[in-house]
């Protein structure tokens, strides 16, 4: 019995040996594996620095709009948390057709923003009147052109 005992103890400790060995060896593996070279996190940091510098070209706005100067990974401004939305979306419609391949159209932030933070929804055009309307100008305000000229002075 005694004997049992102690083979079942150095089986145990053998067991936990080779797993404490995978362990390692898993956990050294996985480090190695996710270890990036200086030159690799330059590259990476290009690539992102060339997105955001088209992102802002393409909505007319600079990098403060969205991110903290102090900390740019901060989430803290309304403007950050809206575009990691929008950039969802163009995502979305990128993995669904919008690529840009075999002549479909490209989703980017100037497919809806077209050089401008708020974008303008207006339609171009009256849908009752069918008359082309300028989606930049306020209702207040009157085009001199269309006044009546039998008003004019």
């Amino acid at each position: 019995m005694r004997e049992n005992c102690v083979v079942e103890t150095r089986v145990r400790s053998v067991v936990c040996g080779v797993f404490a060995a995978l362990l390692v060896l898993t956990f050294w593996g996985a480090q190695a594996a996710f270890a990036q070279l200086p030159s690799q996190l330059k590259a990476q940091e290009q690539i992102v620095r060339a997105q955001m510098l088209t992102m802002s070209r393409q909505l007319g706005t600079t990098c403060n709009t969205c991110h903290n100067p102090k900390n740019f990974a901060s989430n803290e401004k309304a403007n950050f948390k809206i575009s990691k939305d929008h950039l969802r979306l163009v995502q979305l419609l990128i993995d669904n057709g919008m690529d840009g391949q075999s002549g479909r159209p490209k989703a980017d932030c100037y497919l809806c923003h077209r050089g401008e933070l708020k974008p303008h929804y207006k339609e171009a055009f009256d849908p009752l009147t069918m008359k082309k309307t300028n989606p930049k100008s306020n209702a207040n305000t009157s085009d001199p052109s269309e006044e009546d000229p039998a008003n004019a002075e």
